[in-house]
């Protein structure tokens, strides 16, 4: 990867995106709260909260979300499901800034490897196996390096727990694996990364 492709933070857009939707689904209960306020100081709005529960348990089924689902169940589990995929989306671009970076931080062979032919072979090789290191041990390598310090060692942590906390969510949220920071925010998942993300790019190229 040359330094004229090398991608910017990928990060904050994500993040604009998650709250957008945030903000959608929290107008949305807002909305089921008045109308049910409504039909408590009037009992003939009954009929209009029915059609607009209605309206959302349509879009329900095709879902495959079971009916008794109130308007307000279902925003709640939009809510959090909406949580849980940003946390996956946004570690997935993370983990792709983390391979990118190294490997253009691998570049460097190229240019201090001789003879050439090697330190092209040396690159290529280094770049490919980039692709299969492990996410923790990508992790263990920034704290062993720019995050050396006492801060950067616990963020490094937190981005552990994220990770532990990706790894439930991906592999179908097993109630008996569930991990030791379950009620992980997704502010601070973003907080986290994105400051990782930050540092690095402040040693770019």
């Amino acid at each position: 990867m040359s330094s004229s492709t090398f991608p910017n933070n990928p990060l904050p857009p994500l993040w604009e995106t998650f709250q957008t939707l945030q903000d959608a689904l929290r107008m949305a209960n807002k909305a089921v709260s008045t109308v049910r306020l409504r039909v408590a100081e009037k009992p003939d709005c009954q009929h209009e909260l029915f059609k607009y529960q209605q309206h959302l348990l349509n879009h329900n089924r095709a879902l495959q979300i079971p009916e008794q689902s109130n308007a307000a169940k279902l925003i709640e589990d939009a809510q959090k499901e909406n949580q849980d995929l940003f946390i996956l989306g946004l570690w997935a671009a993370f983990e792709r800034f983390l391979r990118s970076y190294l490997q253009h931080k691998g570049e460097a062979l190229q240019q201090t490897v001789t003879p050439t032919t090697l330190a092209n072979s040396l690159y290529q090789h280094f770049a490919k196996e980039v692709e299969y290191w492990r996410p923790a041990e990508m992790l263990d390598f920034l704290k062993d390096s720019l995050f050396a310090m006492a801060e950067g060692r616990k963020l490094i942590g937190v981005a552990k727990q994220v990770l532990e906390y990706r790894d439930w969510v991906a592999h179908g949220k097993n109630p008996g694996k569930l991990p030791a920071a379950p009620a992980i925010k997704p502010k601070d998942v973003y907080a986290c990364l994105n400051e990782i993300v930050t540092t690095l790019l402040m040693h770019y190229p």
